[in-house]
């Protein structure tokens, strides 16, 4: 009895596969709208001849569309994982954990260096965005290392 449920049980995963994609549809169609709100402001400050400063808006639409991204090749991954193959390429086919924990990092790397170069753009006070980068530095640190030390262990 516990066999079957525990088989049967592994529906429940669908939730998470429909979830995250949902949220990347959602967060995609968000990031698009901030992407294009951002061009038609550029193209009317051209035509105005007015000063714009939209290189911190589109980064932060980037950043949203990669959000996007990750949540999209987790939903992928997670189905892949668990009920088998879908037709995606080659570098989004995820055979177990560790790959879809390997994508995720990159994309987070990603992300991660998005953000920095945002908060850099928007600069303020010297000693804060030298904290900032140095955070995200430990981080990406950490992401590397794990990524390295995984493909030492396959090899």
């Amino acid at each position: 009895m516990l066999k079957f449920i525990l088989e049967k049980g592994k529906y429940i995963i669908l939730l998470a596969v429909v979830s995250t994609f949902l949220a990347s549809a959602a967060t995609f169609v968000w990031g698009t709208t901030k992407m294009i709100t951002n061009v038609v402001t550029l193209i009317t400050g051209l035509i105005t001849h007015e000063e714009i400063h939209s290189g911190v808006h589109m980064i932060s639409a980037l950043d949203s569309l990669l959000l996007a991204i990750v949540l999209y090749i987790f939903s992928i991954a997670i189905y892949e994982l668990f009920f088998g193959k879908i037709d995606v390429p080659e570098w989004l086919v995820i055979t177990n954990l560790d790959g879809l924990k390997e994508k995720l990092a990159s994309v987070i790397i990603l992300i991660l260096a998005v953000t920095f170069l945002e908060h850099l753009v928007e600069w303020k006070d010297a000693k804060e965005t030298l904290m900032f980068g140095i955070s995200i530095a430990a981080v990406l640190i950490a992401l590397v290392f794990y990524m390295q030390h995984k493909k030492g262990d396959k090899e």
